[in-house]
């Protein structure tokens, strides 16, 4: 059975902290040069906590003090650095993904993105990583003008056919899975807090682990579809 496959992008395709180290101080000296904010460093397991939230979010949970009409600014500091790692081939994806993603589109999947970003954001991983040669269909919470995950879904469904599973590191994608009732794969090797996937029946250590369990999902979708019903 063919299946329509919903990913996230930072911390389940993308190897996000390898730039975003780098990018997210830049962020914050913004706010410290203009008098926003005091001199802090920041350990990389706590700036991947910001990985996969909306940008107001993540400078929230850094900055709860600050409004997003000063913090955006450093958000549009870490984006534009961000987009320069990526466009001159700094950025790289979790090893195996390529292979995993082709595997998935040989099997007939559709294969969808759908992250927390930016639409130049979405635009330059497209091009620097060749994702039309997988993806069939793109959407950012930009696009939706920051609605959580699960009200974009409702675009999704309406655009493309299920039977859907959803592949995410964070509870956010999670969160989407359960309030459509859809299979839920977490990706173990991403940006999730301790605990924050506690509960997820499908689990990924690596990147290639998902065609396994894309593949369980599908024999189980397809017996479920032809099964008898009362």
């Amino acid at each position: 059975m063919a299946l329509t496959i919903v990913f996230d992008f930072d911390g389940t395709l993308h190897d996000s902290l390898y730039i975003y180290r780098f990018a997210f101080p830049q962020g914050y000296q913004w706010l410290v040069d203009n008098g926003h904010a005091g001199p802090r460093e920041f350990a990389d397991d706590y700036i991947a906590g910001n990985i996969g939230l909306k940008c107001e979010d993540a400078w929230m949970r850094v900055c709860p003090d600050i409004p997003w009409s000063i913090t955006e600014h450093a958000a549009a500091r870490v984006g534009e650095v961000m987009d320069e790692f990526i466009e001159n081939g700094t950025a790289r994806l979790f090893s195996g993904v390529p292979e995993m993603l082709q595997q998935l589109k040989d099997a007939g999947h559709t294969l969808v993105f759908l992250s927390n970003c930016r639409n130049a954001y979405r635009d330059a991983v497209r091009q620097t990583f060749g994702f039309d040669a997988w993806f069939d269909h793109y959407y950012t919470a930009e696009q939706f003008d920051g609605i959580p995950k699960e009200e974009i879904f409702k675009t999704i469904r309406e655009e493309t056919p299920g039977p859907y599973v959803v592949i995410g590191d964070r509870d956010k994608d999670r969160f989407l899975a359960e309030a459509y009732e859809l299979p839920f794969i977490g990706c173990l090797y991403g940006y999730a807090t301790p605990g924050e996937l506690d509960g997820t029946a499908y689990l990924a250590e690596t990147p290639a682990d998902i065609v396994g369990l894309v593949e369980r999902l599908d024999e189980k979708l397809s017996a479920e579809n032809d099964s008898p019903r009362l």
